[in-house]
Order: C-alpha cells, then structure tokens, then sequence
C-alpha cells in the first residue's frame, strides 16, 4: 500500500496537476472569452452591417414604395379626372337631351295654347264681326234714312230759297207796280 509520502507525492501530482488543469482551463477560458468577444464582435459587426444593410434595403423599399404609391395616386388622379369629365361630358349630354325634350314638351304646349288662343281669337273677332255687322246694318240703315232726312231737308230748303226769291221779285214787281201806279 501507499505510505504517506507516495500519498503526499500523489497529492502534490493530483495539486500540480489540478493547478494545471485549472491554469489550462483559466486559459482556455481566457482564450475562450477573448474569442467569444472577438466573435460577439465580429457578431455585433455583422449585425450592425446587416442591420445598416437591411435599414438601406427598407429604405430603398420605401422609396420605391413612395415612388410606386405616387404613380399610382397620379394614376388614380389621372382615371378620376377621366371619369370625371367623361362624366360631365354625359351629365352635360343628358343635360342637353332633357332640355331639347323639354323645349318639345313646351313647343308642342304651347302650339296648342296658341291654336286654342287663336280659336278663341277668331270666334270672339267674329263674334265682334256679327255684333258689328248688326251695328253696321243699323248706322247704314239710319245713315239712309238720314240721307233721307237730308235731301228732303235740302229741297225743302230750295224750294224755300226759291219762294222766298219768288217773293223777293214778287215785292219788286209789287213795288215797282206800286211806284208805276203811284
């Protein structure tokens, strides 16, 4: 068996190499650690890269949506304004036909108010013309009957006028006999 010097011997290899080991493991930590931040840094490079690369491709992304969007919107505006002006151009064409229509509609309207009016115009003109023409048949038969009145009026007056001459030389011939017998 072992005495205790081989013991003692045994511990002080076990402790060497236990110090060892732990010498060897702190480096390997070591070199571990300074490899794991080399690789946390070369990571974080990486990602940092990748982020920068991935901010730039959004960016780009952006852009060209923007861009996109913008075409769109003036493409959008573009169909709208055709839209609205084909609708103007049919809403002006309807406008337009319903005026004509309704131009017809009062046209016809009133053609048949003015053929009523006129109707009514002519019965009532001769209506007047009867009512005149009776009138007229009155005055001409007074106008004759005073034409009458007037040529009797006139002879009487002439034939007064050649009495009363009549007379006159009837008191000249009376005086003048008168003055002869005298």
């Amino acid at each position: 068996m072992l005495d205790s010097n081989d013991l003692t011997a045994i511990a002080e290899i076990v402790g060497t190499a236990v110090q060892e080991s732990e010498t060897r493991m702190a480096g390997m930590i070591q070199e571990s650690e300074a490899r794991m931040t080399g690789m946390i840094q070369e990571s974080e490079a990486r990602m940092t890269g990748m982020i920068q690369e991935s901010e730039a491709r959004t960016a780009g992304m952006i852009q060209e949506s923007e861009a996109r969007t913008a075409g769109m919107i003036q493409e959008s505006e573009a169909r709208t304004a055709g839209m609205i002006q084909e609708s103007e151009a049919r809403t002006a064409g309807m406008i337009q036909t319903s005026i004509r229509a309704s131009e017809t509609r009062m046209t016809r309207r009133m053609k048949k108010m003015l053929f009523k009016s006129e109707s009514m115009l002519l019965d009532e003109m001769e209506r007047y013309d009867k009512k005149n023409e009776k009138r007229f048949d009155k005055i001409e038969r007074e106008l004759t009957g005073l034409k009458d009145i007037y040529r009797i009026t006139k002879n009487e007056q002439e034939t007064i006028n050649i009495l009363l001459r009549t007379m006159d030389n009837f008191e000249k011939r009376l005086n003048a006999l008168e003055i002869k017998t005298a």
